[in-house]
């Protein structure tokens, strides 16, 4: 059988983000790069990141060999962290992950020190040749916008692959460090089967700037500073964060490193030799009263316009720690990722009404491109001189202009192709051909969670709908025996209006009223009917709203049935729960709910600091439905024991915090495995509805249901 070499992208290909490539030789996988890319905050509502749908690195994970990494961008490891958490669980075990000591740096910080300990991580450099399975992969040192950048010749039986990393020839790189052209040529004269290079800038003729020209631009701008100078960049550009040490230095002015990842990042780097700047250079929030504006860096990210970036917080006055001073210059150090643009000059000009000036590279040079332009990649494919190209990293606009520009240098046109993500590319002595796609696509990352089902457009849908309209959310406590309410009901809004002939507390007065006064009207058999009871509630706040504001919210009515036909609860004598249903499952039914998972280590991890020695946890209801990532529409909260039986209902409202669910026993501790009965209780609710709720035994499984959007 003669050898085969297939080329499986998963992400990247007709694309900027997300970048991941996989090999396959000899029936092992080889990963190259796991990142992410950022959602479109229009019609990506609540999504923070976004990764290539892994699956077939899953179903086939006895076949990976391994993951080889390029360089420390997001947009290529960022990805990592979810994905080793899949693929090295039971019974498979951890992956071998291979990088330069800057990129793995990166990586032991975004993993933590605990996970950290369960990966297999190898610390390769420009000159190395590892075999990782099949794959014998040479490690060619390239410049781009960080330090540690590698090209890589991977060879296997059918021939010698060349992946270019993201890259650019700079002569005069800041770290003195330029292109192996050597091993480049030295690669073309052994063969090169297939090229994978870098086409984002590829429409852009001639040869991108040094980055050294950044550093005189600054040295340029920054003496006409009168005011303090805030420079916004990606956390890991080192090379632009090194020439902002350099021109305070020169300046002597001292610089505040502002941000969770800009702060992990400078340590790293300076920690491994890629950065350098004396202790007294840098300064904390601390000494910030006590150093003259003139005289103040502040290095920031957000040059994206991210929304919860440092930069974005000081335009819009809600960073904790920084605000805008009348006279500040804000240096954006980077350009626009396609689809950033609208909301980079939004930023803009929310810093500029706040007194800034702002300088951008249509200013001065301040920012130049990692990415080679077309003269460079005409000398990439001089160099290697590769039996097939395929071009990655940039939209299909730029794999269009790649495909000429390979003909240009003398390529046939068959033997150049514009893969997409999911496209399998084979490759034996015949030629190449494409076979038929893999699973592929893109998951969404919510918090902590990764969501392989996306988001559905009605979801996206709502989130647009509740961000433009606001929500109305109203409780009440009905007594079906009585026919009447136990208590007011309580009304709360996000985000609507309030008319000017109201203040907000005679609104949430008058809808309370008109509640009272809608279900008062109700005749006798509509008071004991939860459908009336509900529907009129509905209703009265629904039009009282229309007619109030003149818009039409989101609206949501939990009606707390006390004494309601049929709610008694059936208890089983005996139920043995299955060894792998053992903890507490939170499920999620309704129309605007998603299925997750909360297990008693999950409520274990939210003990609070203070109680980690106790054997109960008191915690919010807010709180446990943040955590589970559940609708705060949720109605109520259903406790099921043995037998899969209903043992309590328990209502939720999310105007207050009040509500506190309490687990565990003064015998039994949460993190007991030996999956033994759990004790639940409700206590310090709103009055009347529940003040203190009976101790619940034995509770298999919670459900909060999510009533239909009105």
């Amino acid at each position: 059988m003669q050898p085969t070499l297939r080329l499986i992208p998963l992400g990247g290909y007709g694309e900027i983000g997300k970048n991941m490539t996989v090999l396959e030789s000899d029936g092992k996988l080889l990963v190259i790069d796991a990142g992410v890319a950022f959602p479109d905050e229009n019609t990506q509502l609540g999504i923070d990141l976004l990764i290539p749908n892994y699956a077939f690195l899953r179903d086939n994970r006895e076949r990976l060999a391994g993951i080889f990494l390029t360089h420390g961008h997001e947009d290529h490891i960022g990805g990592l962290p979810y994905l080793l958490r899949d693929l090295q669980a039971a019974p498979w075990g951890a992956v071998p992950v291979y990088g330069t000591p800057l990129t793995l740096g990166f990586l032991r910080a975004k993993l933590g020190g605990k996970v950290v300990d369960e990966c297999d991580l190898h610390q390769v450099a420009a000159g190395d040749r590892v075999d990782v399975g099949p794959f014998n992969v040479e490690c060619i040192h390239v410049n781009h916008s960080i330090p540690d950048s590698l090209a890589l010749a991977v060879r296997t039986s059918a021939g010698t692959v060349f992946h270019s990393g993201d890259f650019k020839f700079d002569h005069t790189p800041i770290d003195g460090r330029v292109t192996d052209f050597a091993a480049l040529a030295r690669l073309g004269e052994e063969g090169v089967k297939l090229m994978l290079s870098d086409s984002t800038y590829v429409n852009r003729p001639g040869h991108t700037p040094s980055e050294a020209t950044v550093g005189k631009a600054f040295e340029r701008l920054f003496p006409r500073v009168r005011g303090r100078l805030i420079v916004a960049t990606f956390a890991s550009q080192i090379h632009r964060i090194q020439q902002v040490f350099d021109a305070a230095e020169k300046m002597g002015k001292r610089v505040l490193v502002s941000g969770r990842s800009m702060e992990r990042n400078v340590n790293v780097a300076r920690e491994l030799g890629h950065l350098h700047y004396t202790d007294h250079q840098r300064i904390t929030y601390g000494d910030l009263p006590h150093v003259p504006d003139e005289d103040v860096i502040i290095l920031i990210t957000g040059s994206q316009g991210e929304p919860v970036s440092g930069l974005t917080r000081m335009a819009k006055g809600s960073h904790p720690k920084l605000r805008i001073h009348e006279g500040d210059t804000v240096v954006i150090s980077a350009t626009a990722i396609p689809g950033n643009e609208a909301t980079i000059w939004r930023v803009i000009n929310e810093l500029l009404l706040r007194g800034a000036a702002v300088l951008t590279h249509r200013d001065d040079q301040v920012h130049v491109s990692g990415h080679a332009s077309s003269e460079e990649i005409k000398l990439l494919f001089n160099l290697i001189r590769p039996e097939f190209a395929v071009p990655f990293h940039g939209e299909y606009r730029h794999m269009i202009a790649y495909g000429d520009l390979a003909q240009d240098v003398g390529m046939s046109h068959e033997h150049i192709f514009l893969l997409h993500n999911g496209d399998v590319l084979r490759i034996d002595r015949d030629g190449a051909a494409l076979e038929a796609p893999v699973e592929h696509g893109v998951w969404s990352i919510d918090g902590k969670r990764v969501n392989e089902q996306g988001l559905s457009d009605s979801v996206l849908q709502d989130r647009g709908f509740l961000a433009e309209s606001g929500v109305i959310t109203a409780s009440l406590a009905w007594d079906y025996d009585m026919g009447e309410l136990l208590a007011p009901p309580l009304v709360g809004v996000r985000g609507v209006r309030c008319p000017e002939r109201y203040t907000p507390e005679t609104l949430l007065s008058g809808a309370v009223e008109r509640i009272s006064d809608r279900l008062g009207q109700l005749g006798p058999d509509q008071r004991v009917d939860p459908i009336e009871v509900e529907r009129a509630a509905k209703r009265a706040v629904r039009g009282f709203f229309e007619r109030a504001t003149g818009t039409y919210p989101v609206l949501q009515v939990m009606v707390v049935g006390i004494n309601e036909p049929g709610a008694v609860p059936v208890h089983a004598d005996e139920f043995v729960e299955p060894e792998t249903q053992r903890g507490a499952v939170l499920a999620v039914d309704g129309q605007m709910g998603r299925p997750c998972t909360l297990t008693l280590d999950d409520l274990a991890a939210l003990r609070p600091e203070s109680s980690e020695d106790d054997e109960t946890i008191s915690l919010s209801l807010r709180s446990l439905l943040d955590h589970a990532g559940l609708s705060p529409l949720a109605t109520h909260l259903a406790l099921y024991g043995g037998g899969d039986q209903l043992v309590a209902s328990l209502p939720l409202t999310l105007l207050t915090d009040r509500a506190i669910l309490v687990f565990g026993s003064d015998d039994q501790r949460l993190d007991s495995d030996e999956g033994g009965p759990v004790l639940w209780r409700l206590t310090g609710s709103i009055p009347p509805m529940l003040t203190d709720y009976e101790t619940v035994p034995d509770v298999r499984r919670l459900t909060a249901t999510i009533g239909p959007v009105s």
